[in-house]
Parts: structure tokens; C-alpha cells; sequence
């Protein structure tokens, strides 16, 4: 073995340490340059998206206009006369004239007298038969000016003589392109139905009206929207992001520079290269110091070795270094001491490993438990649908074996997989896939239990009052999310009172009135009040946004009021604001009445049986990607006398739907390969297909409180699926 001296010895140390720290440092800086980037694109695009809500609101705004005026009687008989004083009391003092064309020419227009001589149309056009148009002149003959027209059918008038359009300038989008600018410095272009430049942030005179680049334009045209990297008209590279077509056919671009992005990263790297050099030059100047404390001390242990050698007694080591003066000791104590150096030594060098030993087996179990945590999510989804298969086999079975030794291993088998399933829940709560679990809560209970912590949590200038109206029925919630829903109100009170002041729990039977749009059923109102500073209208309506806060930077996340909102509708009840500024605010919880005692725990429910005949016939188009659970289920419909129609994917089923086809129920699971999953497609089939019941079979914790649909959790047995599709039958035939 090669011979190498303590001082080399410390360089490779430094340098053994130096280098894992210097990957880190590399590693961390890519991390944090792609949550950077994925932070930019984030931001970028919600504000395209805020500017092409903004842009389609400045769009609607005339077509409104447009079809308020071609309601009018007048524009009905062909009274341009009075048409015209109508149209230009309408237009007065706003930033938009009217007018109203035929095919090829203007009949009148509010930006001159009438009657007058008609103009031509700079463009002439089919007119609008149904929806609004939208038409951009560069010159209006009229105006004078560059001019954008919505044009709107006359109601009523079948075919079409002319059509009513209110006209605006496009100064009027750039001014509030304007006064929203972009994130990052991005460049922000409005681009119309035809792609051309309505508004631009950068240089719109030279753009204004001009068209987008072929490229642009075949990215526009295939439905290309999201982030892609491309070339502005002033010849700078840049990642664009390109917005969905509103409903005018008009989209919105933001391109940040990709200059400004390669800044960050090399600033980054810059810093993880700064951090790696300084960490190694500390590390250096340590081995040198040490290098120089420890050659002193090696060179006194060399001199009193030698004085042993030669049989003379070593003087005691005064080094300063505790184990060098050890050794030294053991040399002048001769044999003796020696041995007891090395036994202690063992001992630590034990101590050490067993240490050792212990900290990487806690390391090994906490990295295998968060494995466990991350894999057990996407595990239980398919698990669920293999359990899903054997339970709806089973059931097919039961129903042909009704006795003997075979009927006797099928209920074993039944049994066997109940236990899985209650292994399954087990396994999604510990990778924190939870459902919420309601059950029969006491208010009182609750806000005792949480009193003193809110007490304390308040502070002591504030007062918090309850008033709980006696005998107040439980509530059907989950218990843990109730309370934080709690919480979160008071501590939102709190924070609105700096100065102090009085906040109020009161929860009390609410009245029919205040829950007719819940539908049937018992509600409790549950309100926390405060005298804090109140909200604006602008903040009020947008309160309950998750992420949405008014606290300075590291006081709020802005999700507190957002989980007492989505508990409340989870739970099949609502929330209610108000508040009004230097008065304070109010903000109710409705939460259904429970039907068992609060603290006792409901009988389980036996299967529901299979039905005998009510699903003969019913027409039902199944969702599912996983063969087997089709199969299986698909199976179990037939026999009851169902009509199944089987799409493997939303988008399969989708197809189906808008070709016309006739189903009574749209039976579909939630998380399946392709464009859509089956929230999406259920949403859809709600919107335009209302006349067929929705039945989704899931296993996680989906909100489909948007739209009415019977939710089905898996796994499920054939009399839990055909009670399911019972009731969304009735639910459909009474919404009828």
C-alpha cells in the first residue's frame, strides 16, 4: 500500500467533503431555476387569461348593446327614423356608436344625421343569421377611424334584411391592454379572429392591424395553445403562450424574452459556482491550520518514541491535543497504560457504530415509509378496480350457487375481499388519499373542545362571545374538518381586529328560507361575527378563491377561508358572506342536520339486494379503461336486462354522445387515460345532455357538487350499483 502523509490525507478529506456539497449546490440551483420557470409560466399564464376575459368582456359589453338596440320595434318595422334617435340615446356619451347595414351598404349610422345617402361596406358580408360577428376596418367610412363592429341578427326577422352593430375604436382595447401590464416585462398581443393585431404592450402603432406571422398563424389555426418557444414580429425569441379562442374566435399571446430566462439561470449558476469556490477555499485554509497544529504534535509523539526506544522515560506531552497527551501518557505509564488506551478506544469505537447503526436504520424506515406514502396513491386507484372485478364476480356467482360446499368457498371469498377493501381505506389514508368521513357531530362539543385554544389564540384584546341556542341538533360533517373550518374563522377574525375587539360563535336551527336552494332537509347555522375593519366588494367577491389573501407577504396563504368554503359544500351545505367596511364581518355555515345522535355510531347498511326487473331495458353507456372491471360489471347489467354500450375513455364516449345517441344513464368511472376523464365528461354530458342521469364510480374524495350525479364508491357490490343507478333514474324523472 502507498504511503501518504496526514497533511495529503486532510487535502482528500476536504476535497472528499467539498465535492458531495458542490453537487448539491449544483442540483439545488437546477431545482430551484426550474421552480422558478414553472412559477414564471404560471404567472404568465393566468394574466393572459385575465386579459382575455378582459378583452371578451369589452366584446360583450357591445354585443349586449347590439342586441338591446335590434330588440327595439323600430328596428323591427323599418323606422330608421326613430331607430336612429333611439340608437343615438343609447350610444351618448359612451366610447361606442351604432349602426345598422345591409349586405352591401350602411342604411344609417349614429356618428352622422339621418336620413343620409347610404355608404358602402368597407367589407361586404354575409349578415349575421344567429350569433354575433365581428368585423375590423381599418378606415370606417364613417368614423373615419380604425373601428371594430359587432354585428347581431334583428329578432324576429327570418331571412335577414340587415343586421344591428355597435362599432368602438380599437384604442379602446389598447388602453386597457394599457393599464394591465404583463408579468416579466412579456410582450402582450390581442389577436382577432383573422389574426391580426388588435392591441400590443410593445410599439401598436407599427403592429396595430397587421397580420401575425405564418407560423403564428398555423399555431392559431391547429388549436396550438399553451407555452412554445417562437419568434415575435420585432425578431426577438421567446417563450409565447398562447390562449384558448374565446367566443369571438379571439386569442391572447404573452412572450417573456429568452433572454430574461437564461439570465436566471446563469445568475444561479453564478451563485451555486460563488457557493461551491468559497466552501472549498474555507476548507482548505482549515486543513492548513490543522496541517500545521497537527505536524507539531506528530513531531512531539516521533520525539518521545525515540526517548522510549532508547529506554529513557518520555516527559508528559503538553500538546494541547487530548489524544496526543493520552498517547503520550501511555508511553511514559510503558505497557500498561497502552493496554487501557486500546480498551478504550474499542469501547468508543463500538459506541460509534452502534450509533452509526442506529441513525441509518431510522434514516432506511423514515425514507421507506414516505415511499410508501407517495406509491400507495396511485396503488389504491388500481387495486380498486382489480377488487372491483373479483367483488362483481362474486356477486355474478352468488346468484347461481345458492347452496353446497361451492356457495359456502364464494361466501369465504366475499369475506376475504371486504377484509381487502378495509385494507385499501387503510392503505389511501396512510398515503393521505382520505375521503372525508362525516358523522353525527355536536356544535356544543366542538366549540367547547376548541374554546380554550381560541381564547388564547385571540388574545387578550379581543372578547369572544358564544351564543349556542339550547337543544341544537348535531350535525352530519366530518369532525376534524369542522373544527378547522372553525378555526380558520375565528383566526381570519383576529387578524382583522389588530386593535381589538369583540368576535362572536353563535349557531342556532336556521330557517327554510335560508336554505331553500339546498334543497329538502334540516340545516344548522353556524356564524362567527367580528367588529373588525370589513371587507371591500371587490375583496368580498373574492374572498373564498383559494390563494387569495389581503395579508402582507408571510402572514396568509390565503387558502383559511377557501377550506371553510369547500367544507361547507362537501358537506352538503353553503357559506355566506357579509361584511361592510369599518363595521366588521359575518360569515354563516349552513351544515346539514345529522339523523343519528351526535357520538353514536349508525348500524352499517346491509347490500342492497339486486333488483328484480326496474333496470330492464334502461339504456346505459358504461366509461371504463380497465378491461376487466367492464367486463365483469358490464356482465352483471346485461343480466338485469340493461342495454350497455361500453367506451373505453371519456374521449371515446364523448364521440358517442354528441352523435345523438339515445341513453338513459352515463355511468363512468374518474381517472382514465386521454384528453378528458370522467369528471370532464360528466360535466359535459350535464351541460348538454341534462336529459341523461350521471352515475360516477370513484374511489377518491371528487367534488361533483356542479352538477347532479350519483357517486359510487369503489369498490362496490351489484345491489350497491343498481340502488345507484335506481336513484339517479329518479333523480332524472323528478327533474323532468
Amino acid at each position: 500500500m502507498q504511503e501518504m502523509s496526514i497533511r495529503k490525507r486532510l487535502l482528500l478529506l476536504v476535497f472528499a467533503v467539498w465535492l458531495p456539497a458542490a453537487v448539491g449546490f449544483g442540483m439545488l440551483t437546477w431545482n430551484t431555476h426550474q421552480e422558478q420557470l414553472a412559477g414564471t409560466r404560471r404567472q404568465v399564464q393566468e394574466y393572459g387569461l385575465r386579459v382575455a376575459t378582459t378583452m371578451e368582456r369589452e366584446l360583450d359589453r357591445r354585443v349586449v348593446l347590439a342586441q338591446a338596440l335590434a330588440s327595439s320595434s323600430d328596428a323591427r318595422r323599418g323606422d330608421f327614423m326613430r331607430f336612429h334617435e333611439e340608437a343615438r340615446s343609447a350610444t351618448a356619451g359612451a366610447d361606442s356608436w351604432a349602426l345598422l347595414v345591409d349586405t352591401g351598404a350602411q342604411i344609417l349610422n349614429t356618428k352622422a344625421p339621418y336620413p343620409a345617402p347610404p355608404v358602402a361596406r368597407v367589407k361586404p358580408l354575409p349578415l349575421a343569421e344567429t350569433g354575433p360577428q365581428t368585423v375590423f376596418v381599418a378606415h370606417a367610412p364613417v368614423a373615419k377611424t380604425p373601428a371594430i363592429t359587432v354585428f347581431v341578427p334583428v329578432p324576429g326577422m327570418a331571412p335577414q334584411h340587415y343586421n344591428v352593430g355597435v362599432a368602438f375604436q380599437p384604442s379602446v382595447l389598447q388602453q386597457t391592454l394599457d393599464a394591465s401590464p404583463g408579468p416579466f416585462k412579456a410582450l402582450t398581443a390581442v389577436v382577432d379572429s383573422e389574426q391580426r393585431i388588435m392591441a400590443r404592450s410593445r410599439d401598436p402603432e407599427k403592429w396595430f392591424g397587421m397580420s401575425a406571422s405564418p407560423a403564428f398563424k398555423q399555431r392559431i389555426l391547429s388549436g396550438g395553445t399553451g407555452f412554445a418557444e417562437s419568434t415575435t414580429l420585432d425578431g426577438v425569441r421567446s417563450m409565447t403562450y398562447l390562449s384558448p379562442p374565446n367566443a369571438y374566435g379571439w386569442s391572447v399571446t404573452v412572450s417573456v424574452p429568452m433572454s430574461a430566462l437564461d439570465a436566471a439561470a446563469q445568475q444561479a449558476s453564478a451563485k451555486a459556482v460563488g457557493a461551491a469556490a468559497a466552501l472549498l477555499a474555507f476548507g482548505f485554509i482549515l486543513a492548513m491550520a490543522g496541517m500545521r497544529r497537527i505536524g507539531r504534535t506528530v513531531d512531539a509523539l516521533q520525539g518521545a518514541a525515540r526517548e522510549l526506544a532508547h529506554n529513557r522515560v518520555p516527559p508528559r506531552l503538553r500538546t494541547g491535543v487530548l489524544e496526543v497527551d493520552q498517547v503520550g501518557a501511555a508511553l511514559h505509564e510503558a505497557g500498561v497504560k497502552a493496554q487501557q488506551s486500546n480498551a478504550t478506544l474499542e469501547r468508543r469505537v463500538g459506541e460509534a457504530v452502534a450509533h452509526a447503526q442506529d441513525a441509518q436504520a431510522k434514516l432506511l424506515q423514515s425514507q421507506k415509509l414516505e415511499l410508501v406514502g407517495r406509491l400507495t396513491a396511485g396503488v389504491a386507484h388500481d387495486f380498486n378496480n382489480l377488487l372491483q372485478t373479483i367483488v362483481t364476480a362474486h356477486h355474478l356467482l352468488l346468484r347461481r350457487v345458492t347452496d353446497g360446499p361451492e356457495r359456502r368457498t364464494l361466501d369465504g371469498a366475499v369475506r376475504a375481499v371486504a377484509k381487502a377493501r378495509d385494507l385499501v381505506k387503510q392503505l389511501m389514508t396512510f398515503g393521505r388519499v382520505q375521503l372525508l368521513e362525516p358523522s353525527a357531530v355536536s356544535i356544543e362539543d366542538v366549540v367547547l373542545k376548541s374554546q380554550e385554544l381560541t381564547r388564547t389564540a385571540v388574545g387578550e384584546a379581543i372578547v369572544l362571545e358564544t351564543a349556542l341556542a339550547p337543544a341544537l341538533p348535531a350535525v352530519h360533517v366530518d369532525p376534524v374538518q369542522f373544527e378547522m373550518a372553525l378555526l380558520n374563522l375565528v383566526f381570519n377574525a383576529r387578524d382583522a381586529m389588530p386593535a381589538g375587539g369583540r368576535i362572536g360563535i353563535a349557531a342556532q336551527e336556521a330557517q327554510a328560507a335560508e336554505t331553500a336552494h339546498l334543497g329538502p332537509g334540516r340545516f344548522v347555522r353556524v356564524e362567527v361575527a367580528d367588529t373588525g375593519t370589513g371587507m371591500s366588494d371587490e375583496i368580498q367577491a373574492r374572498a373564498f378563491e383559494p390563494y387569495f389573501t389581503t395579508k402582507p407577504v408571510g402572514s396568509g396563504s390565503g387558502i383559511g377561508l377557501a377550506q371553510v368554503h369547500a367544507f361547507a359544500r362537501q358537506s352538503g351545505g353553503d357559506t355566506v358572506l357579509a361584511s361592510a367596511l369599518g363595521v366588521g364581518t359575518r360569515i354563516r355555515m349552513y351544515l346539514p342536520v345529522a339523523t343519528a345522535q351526535a357520538g353514536t355510531v349508525a348500524a352499517p347498511a346491509l347490500p342492497a339486494p339486486a333488483p328484480a326487473s326496474p333496470m330492464a331495458g334502461v339504456r346505459i353507456l358504461m366509461v371504463e379503461d380497465d378491461q376487466l372491471v367492464s367486463a365483469m360489471v358490464a356482465a352483471a347489467l346485461e343480466e338485469e336486462g340493461c342495454a350497455v354500450r361500453h367506451c373505453g375513455t371519456a374521449d371515446e364516449a364523448l364521440l358517442v354522445l354528441q352523435g345523438g345517441s339515445a341513453f338513459d344513464i352515463l355511468f363512468t368511472d374518474v381517472v382514465m387515460p386521454g384528453r378528458m376523464n370522467g369528471i370532464d365528461l360528466a360535466r359535459w354530458c350535464a351541460a348538454r345532455r341534462p336529459g341523461i342521469a350521471i352515475v360516477v364510480s370513484t374511489g377518491y374524495a371528487e367534488n361533483l357538487q356542479e352538477f347532479q350525479a350519483t357517486v359510487l364508491r369503489k369498490p362496490y357490490e351489484t345491489g350497491a350499483l343498481f340502488a345507484a343507478l335506481e336513484e339517479a333514474c329518479q333523480r332524472r324523472a323528478v327533474a323532468a
